[in-house]
């Protein structure tokens, strides 16, 4: 399984000459992880997208750029590129955006819109919604409905916005969960499959129509995408807004992680009302692409072989990826 996951992170590394490196800037620790299950500490063995810096000299925090045609603040992280490299990634990022609106819809609404799930703010959702004399993080309350998932409870968020509810998991008799991939030939099968629950969470809109959303997986996964949910909708966002997310939580990677990764990829490529007014943030890409650098590090094997089948995952890699050589194109490097 190990040696598929690597060369299933080639692959995902989106199907384009994908060149590892140390990232540029320390990514913060985080807590709030499903209890177990998450992150196999694997490493991506060349296989992750160039960031635009480079930190160097072993442990030691020095930051530099990976392209002549940036340069890397070392008290910020800022980066900032040549106008002729800023001209070609904004041509390039029309470019997607073209793409993205009718391909992945989804996708195109998050990269788009400026949102933010800032896990360390105070919550806007509670189990009452009512005072703030018990008030929680957002983090707090996200690994808090994680740890009573795992404990088979049913949970419900209350906010301004509605309502949201996540019942206990309940098995589906007989289901063992299997993951299948194809191996020059043959078919390999998930070692000692856990069994398969299904719930669903419900967002019950201030007096509007309930939105339903099925969630079917491991406890593991269930309690992940509950987590991200959570943590999303504390953030006063709704289900509708982070399905795509949800689901790559469902399938396993740690939903801290994509907390970052959304993060990053919200706003990135604004939609103007010309497409070449698109103004791409160089440090914002450096964030994302180093948020989806340590997704195809850390997340399971298992659930990075998964990920290879989910589209927006791929195709969000892939933009980035092209935004990231738009950097060091010819006609930036003139």
């Amino acid at each position: 399984m190990e040696q598929l996951a690597g060369r299933l992170r080639r692959q995902l590394s989106l199907l384009l000459t994908l060149v590892g490196t140390s990232l540029a800037i320390a990514v913060p620790g985080h807590t709030g992880s499903v209890p177990t299950g998450q992150g196999s500490g694997a490493t991506v063995g060349g296989s992750s997208i160039l960031t635009i810096g480079a930190s160097s000299l072993g442990s030691e925090e020095l930051i530099g750029s990976n392209s002549p045609n940036a340069t890397v603040d070392p008290l910020t992280g800022e980066v900032t590129l040549t106008l002729a490299a800023q001209q070609s990634i904004d041509t390039v990022a029309s470019q997607i955006l073209l793409g993205l609106q009718s391909t992945n819809p989804s996708l195109y609404a998050i990269i788009t819109t400026l949102l933010e799930i800032n896990l360390g703010s105070l919550s806007a959702a509670g189990p009452t919604g009512e005072g703030n004399e018990d008030a929680q993080t957002i983090d707090e309350v996200a690994a808090a409905i994680v740890s009573a998932i795992v404990n088979g409870e049913s949970v419900t968020l209350v906010s301004s916005q509605g309502t949201l509810t996540i019942a206990a998991p309940v098995a589906v008799t007989g289901a063992l969960s299997e993951i299948l991939v194809a191996s020059q030939g043959t078919a390999l099968a998930q070692a000692n499959p856990s069994p398969v629950l299904v719930t669903s969470a419900v967002f019950t809109p201030v007096g509007g129509t309930p939105m339903v959303m099925p969630l079917r997986g491991t406890l593991d996964q269930i309690a992940n995408a509950a987590g991200f949910l959570a943590a999303s909708f504390a953030a006063g966002l709704t289900p509708s807004q982070v399905a795509t997310f949800t689901e790559m939580a469902l399938v396993g990677v740690d939903y801290v992680d994509l907390v970052e990764l959304f993060n990053a990829v919200s706003g990135l490529l604004p939609a103007q009302s010309q497409p070449q007014e698109t103004v791409v943030d160089a440090t914002q890409l450096e964030a994302a692409i180093q948020a989806y650098n340590r997704i195809l590090d850390e997340t399971d094997p298992a659930a990075l072989v998964t990920l290879g089948e989910f589209e927006d995952f791929v195709v969000l890699g892939r933009s980035l990826q092209q935004l990231r050589a738009a950097v060091d194109t010819q006609t930036a490097s003139d």
